[in-house]
């Protein structure tokens, strides 16, 4: 993995962390984001999967807001799309195109609590059905409203789809 910033003094408490400066070349210059360590790592496993350089990666969504500019009438310098909100953007479509609804049953998703598995779960580490930590990488990846609810599965009632919302 990349390195992302200088080192922590204390470690911070399981949850949503502060952004994290990291320089990418893009066609040759360097410039550099400012994410969240969790979309860091989100797009290291987008590019690991994919097998290209971050930098490439970041590259083609930056030549793909340059090409959505052209066609709406602008210069890529007029564009008001930020390649940081792109990408986040990016890594929401990536993820959320790959989720399943066995996925989200997987994930304990519409069973009351949107937060399960999240950053912003709340349960105490020695509750029963904690989620995994952050750091054990099964944090699920699922995003809500893509296949229509399942009859008669856990929590059905409760899923709405996109649709409906």
């Amino acid at each position: 993995m990349a390195k992302r910033g200088p080192k922590r003094k204390t470690p911070l408490p399981l949850g949503v962390e502060p952004l994290r400066s990291q320089n990418v070349m893009i066609r040759g210059h360097r410039t550099s984001m400012r994410l969240e360590p969790s979309m860091w790592d989100a797009l290291e496993e987008i590019a690991q999967r994919e097998a290209i350089p971050i930098n490439e990666l970041c590259t083609r969504i930056k030549d793909r807001i340059d090409e959505q500019a052209r066609q709406r009438g602008l210069a890529p310098d007029e564009n008001d799309v930020t390649l940081t909100s792109a990408v986040r953007v990016f890594i929401a479509a990536y993820f959320r195109r790959a989720s399943t609804e066995d996925g989200h049953v997987s994930a304990r998703h519409g069973e009351g609590d949107p937060f399960t598995g999240t950053p912003f779960d709340l349960k105490k580490p020695d509750d029963d059905d904690a989620p995994p930590s952050a750091d054990s990488g099964q944090q699920s990846r699922g995003g809500g409203g893509l296949h229509p609810p399942r009859k008669g599965g856990p929590g059905s009632s409760a899923r709405e789809s996109a649709a409906d919302i």
